[in-house]
């Protein structure tokens, strides 16, 4: 198949995946014993989004940037780009929505804690949306493949996660489906936009716009994984050595993807 089928097939399953896993909690309720599979399975899905970003989209990038201005580049033209990525996502969660929450909160009349699912809906659509543009503009088929496991994997979890604080919330039923169908698509639009984009430039403007988002894709991913997934996964005490385990599980499958070139 070209890679432009195997991008049809990646848009299909990321948004069917979003969508089952955002509505499984609504039409079955929040379960707490789903609670430990699902820590165990975002702990791999952080393994698998930092290898997807360390092993494959930051080199990628750094030779496409190479390949545009010369094998003798000395500036990390790339890392700047990805450590730009990370500080985006950082600004957004952590200042601008982690700062104006409650603010946000009050001037809808509702309680902070009751408005957090919006909030979350709100950041894990823009993350969605990058990765999406990233997988889009890619041209490699084995980065693309890596791509999208990390994504498919992120997005069944943090589907998940929305249905949960939805369902916990009580929010009403349409509009909770409404909101996971939204988020649901974010990732294929991004592949939607990312695929024209890179077809419709040269194939330099193509191979500077894959640098890019290679680069700031990198920057997110490293934040999901850090920041987002471990950080909060290791702040529960418990099963630590058998989350490090998947972690580390999941960085192994993004090693192991890296050999099939």
């Amino acid at each position: 198949m070209e890679i432009a089928e195997y991008k049809l097939l990646y848009l299909i399953t990321i948004g069917l995946t979003g969508l089952l896993g955002g509505l499984g909690p609504l039409l079955t309720g929040a379960r707490a014993r789903y609670d430990r599979f699902f820590s165990l399975g975002n702990a791999f899905g952080g393994g698998v989004f930092l290898g997807a970003g360390l092993i494959h989209l930051l080199p990628d990038a750094i030779e496409n940037y190479r390949s545009l201005l010369g094998p003798d580049l000395d500036y990390p033209l790339a890392s700047l780009i990805c450590a730009t990525g990370f500080l985006l996502v950082l600004l957004f969660e952590k200042v601008i929505v982690g700062g104006d929450e409650a603010a946000f909160a009050n001037a809808a009349g509702k309680s902070r804690y009751a408005l957090t699912p919006y909030v979350l809906a709100i950041v894990l659509s823009i993350h969605s949306l990058i990765a999406g543009l990233a997988l889009g503009a890619e041209s490699d088929l084995t980065v693309s493949a890596a791509l999208f496991i990390a994504i498919v994997v992120h997005k069944g979890v943090a589907a998940f996660a929305l249905g949960v604080s939805l369902h916990r919330e009580d929010i009403n039923r349409s509009k909770s489906i409404g909101i996971i169908a939204l988020f649901s698509t974010m990732t294929p639009l991004g592949i939607g936009i990312g695929t024209v984009l890179g077809t419709a430039l040269s194939e330099q403007g193509a191979q500077w716009f894959e640098g890019v988002f290679d680069a700031l894709a990198a920057g997110t991913f490293l934040y999901i994984a850090v920041v987002d997934i471990v950080e909060s996964e290791f702040a529960k005490p418990d099963d630590i050595r058998l989350k490090f385990a998947m972690v580390f599980l999941g960085l192994a499958v993004m090693a192991l993807v890296a050999l099939w070139t």
